[in-house]
C-alpha cells in the first residue's frame, strides 16, 4: 500500500495526479484505462479541496493498494460530511439552460470506476474508489 498527505489546496493536485499516474501503472492498466482512472480520481479529489475546507485550511490523506482485482483508492478528510454518492444524478439529456449546476464530477467518477463507496467514520470522509483489471 502506497500513501500520501498533502494540503487541500489546488497547488496539491499535480502531486495527486502524479501519485495516482504511478500506481495505475504498478497496478497493470494500459494508457486509456490510466488515463481515466487519473480524471476519476481528480473530480473526487478536486470535490475535496473546493469544498471540504470551507472555513479552515485542511488536508487530504491518499492510499493505494493493488490486488488481484484491481486498484483500490482511498481519499479521505477531516472536512465537512459529505456523501458524494447522496447526490441524485444529473439528467445529461436535458438541455443546458434546464440543468442544475454540479453533480457531473460525480456522475463521472461513479461511471468511470467499476465500484465507489463512502463512510463518515472518526470524523473522517472515506471515499474509495476501485478499478478492476
Amino acid at each position: 500500500m502506497s500513501r500520501i498527505t498533502v494540503a487541500a489546496k489546488i497547488d496539491s493536485l499535480p502531486l495527486l495526479l502524479a501519485f495516482v499516474k504511478k500506481e495505475a501503472a504498478g497496478a497493470g492498466f494500459d494508457e486509456k484505462t490510466s488515463n481515466q482512472v487519473q480524471l476519476a480520481f481528480e473530480e473526487a479529489v478536486v470535490n475535496v479541496i473546493n469544498y471540504a475546507y470551507p472555513a479552515a485550511e485542511g488536508s487530504i490523506d491518499v492510499e493505494a493498494s493493488e490486488g488481484a482485482e484491481g486498484l483500490t483508492i482511498v481519499i479521505s478528510d477531516t472536512g465537512i460530511p459529505f456523501d458524494p454518492l447522496s447526490m441524485p444524478e444529473p439528467n445529461i439529456n436535458a438541455p443546458l439552460e434546464e440543468r442544475r449546476i454540479g453533480g457531473l464530477g460525480v456522475y463521472m467518477f461513479r461511471r468511470i470506476m467499476d465500484k465507489v463507496a463512502y463512510k463518515r467514520e472518526g470524523g473522517r470522509n472515506i471515499l474509495t474508489l476501485i478499478k478492476n483489471k
